[in-house]
């Protein structure tokens, strides 16, 4: 990993043990990344990758360990204030058309109107224009094909940005 740019953040997993239904699912997981670093997480189904995922973005809590983010505009905020967890269950409703699913999104989350993020919201109409989904604004949901469902999903972190930027999928 690169020298760090000042004004940057670094994501830092710290011996990160996670407990689910009274087991040890995650030991003492360690890493660090940089900006424009990749993690890839394999292993086989039950391992915890999702576990993992879940843990770094606050959705599940440490059983010892931590996860934080260094260089922080408020180094007292927890990791997960600074990270969107997107997930294989993309949650976005048939019947609804793209523009209302994005504007439903934006006012759920409300991340860019409380001025704590670094990137601006964009509305549904440019957040699709980024996705290149333009041409299906008005279209429900269920006439989607799966790429573009993902990148429905995707076009969600343009309308309700976390504070940093920082991203997870799976």
């Amino acid at each position: 990993m690169g020298r760090r740019t000042p004004g940057t953040m670094r994501l830092v997993v710290d011996q990160l043990s996670v407990d689910r239904g009274g087991r040890r699912v995650l030991q003492s997981v360690g890493f660090a990344a940089e900006p424009g670093d990749a993690v890839v997480v394999v292993g086989p189904n039950g391992a915890g990758k999702s576990t993992l995922l879940a843990a770094l973005a606050g959705l599940l809590a440490a059983a010892e360990g931590a996860v934080r983010l260094e260089g922080a505009p408020d180094p007292e905020a927890p990791a997960r204030d600074y990270i969107h967890y997107v997930g294989h269950r993309e949650a976005l409703k048939s019947a609804l058309t793209l523009r209302e699913t994005l504007d439903f999104w934006a006012a759920m989350l409300d991340c860019g109107a409380t001025g704590l993020t670094d990137y601006p919201a964009l509305d549904a109409d440019a957040a699709l224009a980024e996705m290149r989904l333009s041409h299906a604004l008005d279209l429900p949901v269920g006439y989607l094909s799966a790429g573009q469902r993902r990148r429905t999903t995707l076009a969600r972190l343009f309308v309700a940005p976390a504070r940093s930027g920082f991203w997870t999928s799976r």
